[in-house]
């Protein structure tokens, strides 16, 4: 069967960095195929080369035979060549079925035109239904999606994409952020695609992969290592060569005392989290909190006591030299720009990597991408924090600071923040310490906890300990009880 989709010895570099080594893949109709790898090993800059959002350095990419590589992206999609995206990139304030039904108008060029008479359009209509049926939204469509929930919207981008009638359909994480008790129905929608569609998945869920997938792509360091059947990559698995493991401890802070001027808040604080790991630091107003971040990040007198990051001594270092040894600081006040643009805000926070990064901080949060446009002081509350992790996160923080980032937000604003912070912790190479008074939330994302009181660590174990614990929950938090 004749290729629907090749990819030619694609190459990318940023600088002197070979991101994309000479890859070449061919899918036919039908095909489903996962593509694999370690984080940074490419797979989000292959995507952005083939879809027409990065331009390669040499190459080539076809789709049914046709050279697209100098086509933009929206050629491509016209083309049958259609992505969905790790974090969802929906109109929150729309229904599903204006979703669908945008994506059917655009399909067949008539979007700008007839979108707002859409419901006096039965063909469409019909073809809304149909999709939405499909994949088990039919009681939500009318809804707004900030409404339904969070494994509801992934199905719908499904929905979307299907509606331009794909003949390649690139899935970047598909379970991304979904709970488990969800997870099942994306994995029936998978297999319910249409047979005759090629199918290219990025997943870190193996067990997902191997359920779905035919065939194998497995990219380390931008380049193709395996491609082949399941059974033959099991046959012949073998530890990547160059690979780097972790430090056992990423963060370790030893008998530390710090403060402002001649007051010492923190004293004799010593703990040590793994890579990976999301560590929540509570207690009452007052005790501290904020000041160990501040203190880890170097903005504090430090009156004794050591901090490593990796094998690294960071005690002596000042904030500038901290954030280049992996340490990323998102504070209680945001510190947005406002004079500056959204996208320009981000421009700080990429530290020589290239423009083409700033897609990571929109996958991340589609809504700066919507007002990328709009002044740091024409955002709101939700939007600016948004703004500031997303600042943060381009700067590849081994270890980042959070201080109480669901302050004065919405509900709806502060669980889409908890989905993006669950997602960065997912991928196991960043470590996250939070500061949060909403402390269920605080516990829903920890797998650590830490108890500060009067500037001493009074209280350590796993959020289920600290749970159980009915007399520390009220003398060091002050509430009846945790669930």
């Amino acid at each position: 069967m004749s290729a629907i989709f090749e990819v030619r010895n694609l190459k990318r570099s940023f600088g002197g960095l070979a991101v994309t080594n000479d890859v070449s893949l061919a899918m036919a109709p039908g095909d489903r195929v996962a593509l694999i790898g370690p984080n940074g090993a490419g797979k989000t800059t292959f995507v952005n080369l083939v879809t027409g959002n990065l331009t390669p350095d040499s190459g080539d990419v076809l789709i049914g035979g046709e050279n697209v590589t100098r086509i933009d992206a929206i050629g491509r999609v016209r083309r049958g060549l259609v992505r969905s995206f790790q974090v969802t990139r929906l109109f929150q304030e729309m229904t599903p079925a204006e979703h669908v039904a945008l994506a059917v108008l655009q399909r067949d060029g008539r979007a700008g035109r007839m979108f707002g008479h859409f419901l006096a359009m039965p063909e469409v209509m019909a073809e809304v239904v149909e999709l939405l049926g499909k994949l088990g939204l039919s009681e939500l469509m009318h809804r707004r999606v900030s409404e339904i929930a969070y494994g509801q919207q992934r199905l719908l981008e499904i929905a979307v994409a299907l509606a331009l009638k794909p003949k390649v359909l690139l899935l970047d994480e598909p379970a991304a952020g979904v709970p488990q008790s969800d997870t099942g129905r994306i994995e029936q929608a998978l297999a319910d695609l249409p047979a005759d569609l090629a199918v290219l998945m990025i997943e870190h869920d193996m067990d997902l992969v191997f359920r779905f997938a035919r065939r194998v792509i497995v990219l380390a360091a931008g380049t193709i290592i395996f491609d082949g059947s399941l059974p033959r990559m099991r046959a012949c698995a073998r530890p990547i060569s160059g690979a780097m493991p972790m430090p056992a401890t990423l963060l370790e802070v030893e008998n530390l005392s710090a403060g402002y001027g001649p007051t010492r808040v923190l004293e004799g604080i010593s703990f040590s989290v793994p890579a990976g790991a999301r560590l929540a630091v509570l207690g009452r107003n007052g005790m501290g909190k904020t000041t160990l971040l501040a203190t880890l990040a170097g903005q504090t007198r430090r009156y004794g006591g050591r901090i490593r990051i990796g094998e690294t001594d960071v005690t002596a270092l000042p904030s500038a030299s901290r954030a280049l040894r992996g340490l990323g600081f998102v504070p209680q006040a945001r510190c947005v720009f406002p004079t500056l643009t959204v996208e320009e805000n981000l421009f700080v926070g990429l530290k020589g990597r290239p423009k083409s990064a700033l897609e990571e901080a929109y996958e991340m949060f589609p809504r700066l991408y919507e007002r990328r446009k709009n002044l740091g002081s024409q955002l709101s509350g939700g939007e600016q924090q948004m703004l500031s992790t997303a600042r943060s996160i381009l700067g590849r923080p081994s270890v980042l600071l959070l201080d109480e980032p669901l302050e004065g937000l919405a509900p709806v604003i502060c669980e889409e923040l908890m989905k993006a912070f669950a997602e960065l912790a997912k991928t196991g190479d960043m470590t996250i310490l939070l500061v949060e008074q909403r402390i269920q939330s605080a516990l829903d994302f920890a797998d650590q906890v830490i108890v500060l009181e009067r500037g001493r660590i009074a209280w350590s174990g796993t959020p289920a300990d600290l749970t159980k614990d009915h007399r520390a929950v009220e003398r060091l938090l002050g509430v009846g009880g945790l669930h």
